[in-house]
C-alpha cells in the first residue's frame, strides 16, 4: 500500500491508474478467498486510500476543466481586441 500512498500524495495519475487497474484485477482473486481480520482491516484502509484517490481525482478534474475554461475566455477576449484593432 506504500506506492498507493506515495502515488496520491504525490497525485501522479499515470502511477495511480496504474495501480487501480491492478487492483480491478485483483479484486475477483480477493474475493474467492477467505479473509482474516487482519486481511479485512487492510481492505478497509485500502478502500479509504480508493475513497481518497476519486475524490482528488474529481477535484484535479474539476481544476482542470476550470483551466480550460479561463483559456476558452482568454482566446475569446484576444479575438475580440484583434478584431477590433
Amino acid at each position: 500500500m506504500g506506492s498507493f500512498e506515495k502515488a496520491l500524495a504525490e497525485q501522479d495519475w499515470q502511477a495511480l491508474g496504474v495501480l487501480d487497474s491492478k487492483l480491478q484485477h485483483a479484486i475477483p482473486k480477493i474475493k474467492q478467498q477467505p479473509l482474516t481480520v487482519a486481511d479485512k482491516q487492510q481492505l478497509q484502509r485500502l478502500n479509504m486510500l480508493y475513497s481518497t484517490m476519486i475524490a482528488a481525482g474529481e477535484r484535479e478534474k474539476a481544476h482542470t476543466q476550470q483551466q480550460i475554461q479561463q483559456q476558452e475566455c482568454n482566446k475569446e477576449g484576444v479575438l475580440a481586441y484583434l478584431q477590433n484593432s
